[in-house]
């Protein structure tokens, strides 16, 4: 199934626009295709996720997928989450790779992770009934300190079935519109403020108004050949991942 899903996404992703490089500007002759209080960008994990808080917090929510069918990243991966015993343990392990691959640390957001992963086991198995996790493997690098701390849990090994949780807490329970097939092509932004976003959908640009926030959820830009000449070392990449993951939301987002 997920080579389904890399297959039919990629020959759909390389006939689809390509994200504009302009932010537009809002005017008062600019006419609202649809409305929501949160627009959110991209049907993968991280924007179903953000599409489920929101709509508990109050938000008329809407999800645009520039693909067929969601997904991203998350219905071909594994379909595990890490979770450790407590937060000074994700705290110590997390810190170490940092060190281990001579990264930049931000310390806030680091202290941030290791308290909030904590309810990542609960989040997962509250949406859809009769959830049961396994544990199926541990943390990557095990000679790190703090590793044997770090279990992999998943409902069973595979990201189709992990992100089925999400579509089900989304489209079956929350009713949460979700519109496929409608890549976002453009921000649309008043006095320096993010208020739409423009799209395509059955062949036509949409302007879509976000009362409150636009959430960019679009992935990378694995399959995007310019952005990998751009940012990336080396030559010849090969993507891994969603199709999907062409470097829209980052070239939207320079935009602001």
């Amino acid at each position: 199934q997920r080579r389904n899903i890399l297959r039919g996404g990629l020959a759909a992703a390389l006939t689809l626009p390509v994200a504009g490089v302009q932010a537009v500007e809002y005017t008062k002759d600019l006419k609202w295709d649809k409305t929501a209080d949160v627009v959110v960008l991209g049907y993968g994990g991280a924007g179903a996720c953000a599409a489920i808080e929101a709509h508990d917090a109050g938000a008329k929510v809407l999800i645009l997928e520039k693909l067929a069918q969601g997904g991203g990243n998350t219905a071909v991966s594994s379909g595990g989450f890490m979770i450790p015993k407590d937060a000074k343990d994700a705290y110590t392990y997390l810190n170490a790779t940092y060190a281990f691959a001579d990264s930049e640390k931000d310390e806030a957001l680091l202290d941030v992770f290791c308290k909030e992963i904590q309810g990542a086991k609960t989040f997962i198995e509250g949406l859809k009934p009769d959830t049961k996790l396994m544990i199926y493997g541990h943390a990557g690098f095990a000679s790190l300190p703090g590793a044997d701390k770090w279990r992999i849990r998943g409902k069973k090994r595979g990201g189709d079935m992990l992100f089925d949780q999400y579509r089900y807490a989304v489209e079956e329970v929350r009713k949460i519109e979700v519109m496929l097939e409608t890549p976002a092509l453009e921000l649309i932004r008043r006095n320096g403020e993010v208020v739409g976003v423009v799209a395509q959908h059955a062949g036509k640009r949409i302007n879509i108004r976000a009362n409150r926030a636009v959430v960019v959820a679009t992935g990378g830009y694995e399959f995007d050949a310019q952005s990998l000449r751009t940012y990336a070392l080396g030559t010849e990449i090969q993507g891994l991942g969603s199709p999907g993951n062409t470097g829209d939301g980052l070239r939207m987002t320079q935009t602001m």
